[in-house]
């Protein structure tokens, strides 16, 4: 475990005053929490509540740079995120937009392989001292939405990782039931990977519980029962060609085969 000092002076940076903190022990690895910094996909899927849309202008090992849009506001801003790993930080700074100048450093402390500390600091422009209390209140307000949320994906997709390492090899075919008795969706198992059974339009699907991008969960679309998507990242897939509807180069990849034999239902490679 690498020891870091964490000497800040509340103050200034060239954009704003420091107006307050945010502090949290997470239950994730530094590597979960790197690429969850660098992922500015998720946003607007994961956290949809506080960003509507997002297009990326540019990115890199460095962070990313990106529009935001707030369609409830009518606003577009531009955020850019820079990792500084030698200081185990990244700076968010607002660019463009309502809240230019804002500016927000997160530090982190690896406590063990899968324990960090989070020292979140916000620094704003053009706030009056009497007002910094409260502006640092409410950041560190949406900041506490945002990482119950993150720390739900972080901790759900190491789950995944570890289980997809133990994995050991099963059976090429599982009888489920028979057909009148089946509840959908179904969750099964099969090679030790975990799949759905659903009805769509009167005819048995099968697509995989884990999305081939970064294992996130996978669901018929509510609009279009022909595609499954992910909560995560909004990534789409065709449930015919398993191919994605984006510009992703990920598939779902090779999926079970149903089969009816007197009224039984059995899945198989």
């Amino acid at each position: 475990m690498v020891e870091l000092r964490y000497e800040f002076v509340p103050g200034n940076t060239d954009s704003g005053h420091h107006v307050g903190s945010y502090r949290r022990r997470l239950p994730v690895s530094l590597v979960r929490m790197y690429e969850n910094a660098l992922d500015w996909e998720h946003l607007p899927h994961l956290h949809e509540s506080s960003f509507s849309d997002l297009e990326l202008l540019d990115s890199g090992a460095w962070g990313w740079r990106a529009k935001v849009v707030d369609q409830r506001k009518g606003t577009d801003s531009i955020i850019e995120l820079r990792l500084d790993r030698a200081a185990r930080r990244w700076i968010t700074r607002n660019l463009e937009g309502p809240a230019k100048g804002v500016e927000i450093w997160t530090h982190v402390f690896e406590l063990t392989p899968q324990s960090l500390d989070i020292i979140v600091d916000f620094f704003v422009p053009d706030v009056d001292a009497a007002q910094r209390d409260k502006v640092g209140r409410a950041y560190a307000r949406a900041y506490e939405v945002l990482y119950d949320e993150d720390v739900r994906m972080m901790t759900e997709r190491q789950q995944q990782l570890d289980r997809r390492i133990d994995a050991v090899e099963s059976a090429d075919s599982l009888m489920l039931g028979a057909v009148d008795e089946i509840t959908t969706p179904l969750t099964f198992s099969l090679s030790d990977r975990f799949f759905v059974l659903q009805k769509v339009d009167a005819e048995w699907v099968v697509y995989p519980q884990r999305c081939p991008h970064q294992l996130g969960p996978l669901a018929l679309h509510p609009d279009t029962p022909g595609q499954v998507h992910c909560s995560w990242h909004g990534y789409r897939f065709d449930l015919q060609s398993g191919e994605c509807l984006g510009s992703s180069n990920c598939r779902l990849g090779r999926r079970p085969q149903v089969q009816v034999q007197a009224d039984q239902l059995t899945v198989h490679w």
